[in-house]
């Protein structure tokens, strides 16, 4: 798990964010937002019998989005996803410092939610992918000036030239 996508689709080109140049929110918004990215996402289940298992709750790579809802005293982050038919599949708080997130293999990255008992994990396309999921849930006041320096980086104004310019 995590070498491979579990899906049966087509590998995505490096840029893995479609339709942004970069994973870091860049918008006008100020909710927190930090940062997009595709995976598979995994739930562990238990039986009856007490062997636990990863089950797939997503049929495909979905978006998978990071916000920062609290950075002081402690950093809350809440990471959501989204089926193909717009149902939340995933919806879960992150507490940092307290939540250990594991890495099972390059791409493959997994927590235990401490209130719910609930272990999730995400099957990124790309080890980078992994690593800015997992260096993000650690250092977010770091990630959240990265985010807010490249917003500002997007204001640049077009300059026109000016009619006495012109030959």
């Amino acid at each position: 798990m995590g070498n491979k996508l579990s899906c049966s689709c087509a590998p995505l080109m490096r840029k893995a964010y479609r339709y942004e140049d970069s994973p870091w929110q860049t918008s006008r918004r100020r909710d927190g937002h930090l940062l997009r990215l595709w995976a598979e996402v995994f739930h562990v289940s238990a039986s009856g019998a007490g062997t636990v298992k990863w089950q797939q709750v997503s049929e495909d790579l979905v978006p998978v989005n990071i916000t920062c809802i609290q950075d002081s005293p402690e950093c809350v982050f809440h990471i959501t996803a989204y089926n193909s038919q717009v149902d939340k599949i995933l919806d879960v708080r992150l507490v940092q410092p307290g939540t250990r997130i594991g890495q099972a293999s390059e791409c493959f990255v997994y927590w235990k939610d401490p209130m719910t008992n609930d272990t999730w994990g995400l099957n990124f396309t790309s080890p980078i992918d992994a690593k800015q999921f997992r260096e993000c849930c650690k250092n977010a006041k770091r990630f959240k000036t990265i985010a807010r320096i490249l917003y500002y980086n997007t204001l640049s104004y077009p300059i026109h030239p000016m009619p006495d310019d012109e030959p």
